[in-house]
Formats: structure tokens, C-alpha cells, sequence
């Protein structure tokens, strides 16, 4: 969840409760109950932040082969700027997206079903060398994964491209267009 969301979801609850309680707030001047509320929010989202820094991503499970060569080892770690409960990790075999703060949800797609990757950057992502990489896979269900607001995205896709050449090379795979 982006802070601004996060922001407003505090803000509208905050008034919605202030309203059912029929509390009259006359003396604080709209503007800075306003930026009472917006501090507020500020402060739940760092602690937030703070609980999902100190939980360590999930272990990844050991591939089911046989083969030596099939283990699967981590390739990269990464957290989008400025939403809270998400992970992504890049490992031999696959890509992993876990999300949630106090509950989790895993999203995953193999290698071998990645066919092309993209990378798209605003021009305030640009400055501060963020963006957004773009999975495109041969997945019915979910044709494409995004990894929001990654630090440093065309290294990231440069990395996945690496990973899922070699997957697919290990695995005797080759991609045809039809």
C-alpha cells in the first residue's frame, strides 16, 4: 500500500469516527487538523515499516529434483519505495512477490514461463533511478507481473533476463513464436 492511500484510508476513518462520536473540533482550524491527521498517518505508516523491516522475508523451499544442479539459489532481494508489505525475490528458478503486512500472500511464476520483460520510469522515478519492471510470461491467468517502484529497474530486468535465459538453457527449453 502506497503512503498516500495509506494516508487517506486514516483521514477518512479518522473523520468518519470523529463524526459518529459527535465530537466538535471548532477550536482546531480545518488546515491543521489536517495536518494532525496526516502526522497521525505518517506515524502508523512508520511503525508499519518498522515491523515489516524487522520480518525476514519468507526462506525459499529447496526445488523437488533430484539434480544438483537444480538447486535453487537466491539471485536478488528487493522492496518498492514507499509501499508497505512487499517483497520481491529473484532466485535460479523462479520470481517471488510476498505481500502483506501481518498477513501474507505469495505470488510466484517460474522462469521458464517468462518471455520478455519491460521497464517503465516517469520522470520523477528517473531522477531517483526507481521504476517499475514489467514480467511478461506465458501465464493464462495472469499474463503479466509488475514489480512496482524498484530501485535501479534496468539492472533488476537485466538480472531476470539473465536468470530465465539460463533456466530455460538448463532446462533443454527453447522459446518459438507462432
Amino acid at each position: 500500500m502506497k503512503r498516500e492511500e495509506f494516508r487517506s484510508i486514516i483521514s477518512d476513518q479518522f473523520y468518519r469516527s470523529l463524526g459518529q462520536s459527535e465530537v466538535k473540533l471548532n477550536s482546531i482550524p480545518h488546515a491543521e487538523l489536517q495536518a494532525i491527521v496526516a502526522a497521525m498517518a505518517d506515524g502508523v505508516f512508520a511503525a508499519f515499516q518498522a515491523i515489516d523491516d524487522e520480518s525476514p522475508p519468507p526462506k525459499p523451499v529447496p526445488a523437488a529434483s533430484e539434480d544438483e544442479e537444480a538447486v535453487e539459489e537466491v539471485l536478488w532481494e528487493g522492496k518498492p519505495q514507499l509501499i508497505l508489505g512487499t517483497r520481491y525475490e529473484l532466485t535460479t528458478q523462479r520470481i517471488r512477490i510476498f505481500s502483506g503486512v501481518l498477513n501474507r500472500e505469495l505470488e510466484e511464476i517460474d522462469l521458464v514461463r517468462v518471455r520478455d520483460t519491460r521497464v517503465t520510469q516517469n520522470l520523477g522515478e528517473r531522477a531517483l533511478n526507481m521504476g517499475d519492471v514489467i514480467i511478461v510470461s506465458t501465464d493464462p491467468s495472469k499474463p503479466e507481473f509488475v514489480l512496482e517502484s524498484v530501485k535501479d529497474p534496468m539492472e533488476v530486468r537485466e538480472k531476470i533476463r539473465t536468470a530465465y535465459l539460463a533456466e530455460q538453457k538448463r532446462r533443454g527449453l527453447t522459446f518459438r513464436e507462432e
